[in-house]
């Protein structure tokens, strides 16, 4: 199963873990954008 960011806001929901799902995915589509430009030493 393929996590889209769709998928994941679901499953932050679900679990209700104190976790805001809109801040989680925000940071996982940073870090995957950062790693696709190449920007890292």
């Amino acid at each position: 199963m393929t996590m889209t960011p769709t998928s994941i806001r679901e499953r932050l929901e679900e679990v209700g873990d104190g976790v805001d799902p809109e801040e989680f995915v925000a940071a996982l589509e940073y870090v995957r954008d950062d790693g696709r430009s190449g920007r890292h030493p």
